[in-house]
């Protein structure tokens, strides 16, 4: 029973201890990668021995993943936490890869034995890829350069194999399985005109991207933003994005990890006004269950949901609406953002037209100071100026869940939302 006491505690506790006899008095600091973000989850003193301990709160414990030792003015160094481990790390005579040693971590030791051989038969096949563009198949050295990295490819994929068996006991395998997936794969994307080998890589990465690994990684941003290349226009897959996040956020077992793909991808719909991913992803959200109490751009997605075409328009503090005569172009701008003024130029070119179709304009700016917007709106030929210089915390802001600007919406002669627009080139009514 003793025995079973000692042992469950020693899981429970998942400590650090840190025996840097070089390092005395210095303080030391631990950083967890989550997501885009980083988080201290530490900081002590090393003590006259060397010594210092790290135990996790019992009110936040801590998810296996990368972390970084920090040490003023100049050490930094990242391993892998496990929350089965309680393991030792060990350097003396300075802080090097050489000098650095782990007791009682199988995390540490795989990654730190494998890491290196991955990159470097990774970092081969590359180069014999790259070797083979320059000659033609008859010449001489092209076969040379197929068969080594025939080889080298063969040898990888009894790695995988490997890490694949690892995976479900090591994090640090997982990782590696990671890493080879993103320099394999979404490396590939930038600038690929290939469709149909785009194709084959969204697929995969739909498949296979481990979002849980991915998220305390430090590879968060650099993974996402590459994946990124394959929405942009003019490509094939332009307004997928939305229903791709919602695959990869349907098999994200983690809470956590869940709100933060979701939060990061309504980011990424406003910053690049991808209205067709936003309503996709709003609609998913509103109806998963998993978003309570949301808050920031979360939030603003759940509203987005409320505001999708065929649905009653909001009310917009200043004006009446619904008049049953003619439809209504809403245009959410702000002065001097460049996108915006772009549209607003267009908008005032266009506005004849829309005056022949009977479609009123109004302009609800996020400007705060006075003098900026009215010298700004005095040029708008259109009747209806909206400004209350309350930025984006404005009612009719709020009312229409506006993240980021310009946002238009073309509402008919009912009230009703006919569509969510970023620029007047997307609206056909108008064409």
């Amino acid at each position: 029973m003793l025995l079973l006491i000692i042992g469950l505690k020693s899981a429970y506790c998942q400590t650090i201890t840190f025996d840097l006899p070089d390092q005395k008095g210095k303080m030391i600091y631990l950083v967890a990668f989550k997501g885009i973000k980083q988080d201290t989850i530490f900081s002590g003193q090393i003590d006259e021995k060397g010594a210092l301990t790290f135990t996790p709160s019992k009110n936040e414990p801590l998810s296996s993943g990368v972390v970084v030792l920090f040490i003023k003015p100049d050490i930094r160094y990242n391993f892998i936490y496990s929350n089965k481990e309680n393991p030792t790390l060990h350097a003396e005579g300075g802080f090097t890869a050489q000098n650095i040693h782990f007791r009682n971590s199988p995390e540490n030791d795989f990654i730190t034995s494998k890491y290196g051989e991955q990159m470097e038969r990774t970092g081969k096949i590359m180069f014999l890829k790259q070797g083979m563009q320059l000659y033609k198949p008859d010449e001489k050295l092209y076969p040379l350069f197929q068969e080594e990295k025939s080889k080298l490819e063969a040898q990888q994929a009894v790695f995988d194999t490997m890490l694949q068996q690892k995976s479900g006991n090591l994090y640090s395998a997982r990782l590696l399985a990671l890493q080879n997936l993103i320099n394999s794969y979404v490396t590939r994307l930038q600038g690929n005109a290939d469709t149909a080998e785009v194709d084959r890589i969204r697929g995969y990465m739909l498949r296979k991207l481990d979002m849980e690994t991915l998220y305390r990684s430090s590879m968060w941003f650099s993974c996402i933003n590459g994946l990124l290349e394959i929405y942009y226009k003019p490509s094939p897959f332009y307004g997928q994005f939305g229903s791709d996040i919602v695959a990869l956020l349907q098999k994200t077992q983690s809470q956590e990890v869940f709100l933060a793909l979701a939060n990061d991808a309504a980011t990424i719909c406003s910053q690049y006004s991808w209205n067709i991913d936003e309503a996709v992803l709003s609609n998913y959200l509103s109806q998963s269950g998993r978003v309570v109490n949301p808050q920031g751009k979360l939030k603003k997605m759940l509203e987005v949901y409320k505001l999708q075409p065929g649905m009653t328009a909001p009310p917009i503090a200043g004006i009446n609406l619904s008049n049953g005569k003619t439809e209504t172009l809403l245009v959410f701008f702000e002065t001097g953002c460049n996108s915006c003024d772009n549209e607003i130029n267009r908008l005032i070119g266009n506005y004849p037209v829309l005056k022949s179709k009977r479609i009123e304009v109004v302009t609800i700016s996020s400007d705060i100071d006075t003098a900026v917007y009215n010298n700004n709106a005095k040029r708008f030929p259109w009747k209806t100026k909206l400004c209350d210089f309350k930025g984006f915390a404005g009612k009719n802001f709020q009312n229409y869940a506006i993240i980021g600007t310009p946002t238009m919406y073309m509402i008919d002669k009912t009230g009703t939302i006919q569509g969510k627009y970023a620029n007047l080139s997307e609206i056909e009514t108008i064409k």
